[in-house]
C-alpha cells in the first residue's frame, strides 16, 4: 500500500530550517509531521497508510462518531500548536493528497494566492463572540417597558372577556416578536463596536440549546480578525458590556485566539 499525504495546513516557510513543531505524530499516531517548502511557503502534513485513510476507507470512518470526534480533536490541536508558532492557512479536517506530488500540484496551483493570503493574516488572530440571552427574563422586559405593549394592554383591559382572549394571544406573540428585534438589535450594536477594532468579521447561524448544553439562548455568533495591537481592546468592549448588562439576562462569550478558520478561504477557480 502506498503513503497518502495528510495536509493541517500552510505556513510561511521557516527560517534557518526551523521547524514549527517538532516531533509531533500525524493523525495516525505513528507517522511524524513533517514541513515541505516551496518556494516561501510550507506544507505542513503527514504520512497516512492508504489502507487506513483511502476514500472508500475514510467514508465508513467518517460514519463512526466517536473516532470522527478523536481525530477532528487531533486535527484541531495541531493546528493550535501551528498557530502558536507561525502564520497559517488552516486546512479543513481530512484533507488528503494521494501523494506528495498531487500535493505540489496543488501548491504550485494556489501558491500566489496563498503567500498573499500568509502576509494578510500575519501579525493577526481570530477571535469568536457569542452572545446569549435568558429569553423569559428579555421577554419580560420588553413586556413591561415597551410602550406600545403598554398601550395595547390598556385597550385589552377594556374589551370584553371573549375579545381578551383573542387579543391577549395576539399580543403575546407581538411581544415575542418584540424580543427577537431586541436580541438582533443588541447583537448588531455590539458589532457595530467590534469591527472598529478587527479588519474581517463574519456573522453566522445561531445553534440551539441542543448545541450549546446551555439554558440560555444563543442570539448573537460572529468571528473577527483581529490585528494584535488591537486585541486588548476588542476584548475590553466585550468585558465592559458584559458587566454592564449581567443583570439583564445577557451572556457574551469571547473565546480565541484560534487558528483563523473563518478567514483563510482559497478562492478556487
Amino acid at each position: 500500500m502506498s503513503l497518502y499525504v495528510y495536509l493541517y495546513g500552510m505556513i510561511p516557510a521557516p527560517g534557518n530550517g526551523n521547524h514549527p513543531i517538532s516531533s509531533l505524530k500525524g493523525i495516525d499516531n505513528e507517522h511524524e509531521i513533517q514541513i515541505k517548502n516551496y518556494e516561501g511557503i510550507s506544507a505542513v502534513f503527514c504520512h497516512v497508510d492508504e489502507s487506513e485513510y483511502g476514500e472508500k476507507v475514510l467514508q465508513e470512518k467518517t460514519n463512526d462518531m466517536e473516532w470522527v470526534q478523536e481525530k477532528a480533536f487531533h486535527h484541531h490541536e495541531i493546528l493550535m500548536k501551528i498557530r502558536e508558532n507561525a502564520t497559517l492557512i488552516p486546512m479543513k479536517f481530512c484533507t488528503i493528497y494521494q501523494s506528495e506530488k498531487n500535493l505540489e500540484d496543488m501548491v504550485n496551483q494556489h501558491h500566489d494566492q496563498m503567500k498573499a493570503l500568509i502576509d494578510q493574516l500575519e501579525g493577526k488572530e481570530e477571535w469568536n463572540l457569542k452572545v446569549y440571552c435568558d429569553r423569559e427574563q428579555l421577554t419580560q422586559s420588553v413586556a413591561d417597558h415597551n410602550l406600545n405593549i403598554k398601550e395595547k394592554k390598556d385597550e385589552i383591559a377594556q374589551m370584553s372577556k371573549g375579545r381578551q382572549y383573542l387579543e391577549s394571544r395576539k399580543l403575546d406573540q407581538y411581544v415575542q416578536q418584540e424580543a427577537d428585534k431586541e436580541q438582533e438589535a443588541f447583537g448588531s450594536a455590539l458589532h457595530d463596536q467590534l469591527i472598529k477594532y478587527s479588519v474581517e468579521d463574519t456573522v453566522k447561524k445561531n445553534w440551539n440549546r441542543d448545541v450549546t448544553g446551555k439554558d440560555e439562548e444563543m442570539c448573537w455568533n460572529s468571528a473577527y480578525l483581529v490585528p494584535l495591537e488591537q486585541v486588548e481592546n476588542f476584548l475590553e468592549i466585550i468585558t465592559n458590556e458584559n458587566e454592564k448588562h449581567k443583570d439583564s439576562g445577557w451572556i457574551l462569550e469571547a473565546t480565541g485566539p484560534w487558528p483563523p478558520y473563518h478567514f483563510a478561504k482559497l478562492n478556487e477557480k
